[in-house]
């Protein structure tokens, strides 16, 4: 399956600079990306497009990443997941994983670490 055929991955960040950079490099290396600058925008996107995998903030107002991942999990629940946080990873690993979530990341993430983790996340969820 090529890059252009898979899912869209779905990148939530209330940053707004931050989540259309994410989305500006993914689409460079020919992912189709799709962008929520929160929980509730982001719920709406799933409800009307199957995603490869969700990239998403831990701290944002109204729902944090776990809480958002839970819920896009009840529309689609093979979602793959990947949790970008400034918190210590401890502290919300635990919560991520009991969540569903592959990987943790600190903030701010190194994209060439963050690519394996996309592209290994995108294989799986592939049918």
């Amino acid at each position: 399956m090529t890059l252009q055929a898979a899912l869209p991955i779905m990148v939530v960040d209330d940053n707004q600079l931050i989540c259309q950079l994410l989305a500006k490099r993914l689409s460079l290396l020919g992912y189709r990306t799709d962008i929520a600058y929160d929980g509730c925008a982001a719920l709406k996107l799933i409800e009307t497009e199957a995603y490869g995998l969700a990239i998403s903030d831990y701290e944002m107002p109204g729902m944090n990443g776990i809480e958002l991942f839970r819920c896009m999990r009840r529309v689609q629940p093979d979602l793959p997941g990947l949790l970008v946080t400034g918190h210590s990873k401890a502290d919300v690993e635990k919560l991520a994983i009991e969540a569903g979530i592959h990987h943790v990341l600190p903030k701010p993430t190194r994209f060439q670490e963050l690519i394996p983790l996309v592209e290994e996340c995108l294989t799986k969820s592939r049918p």
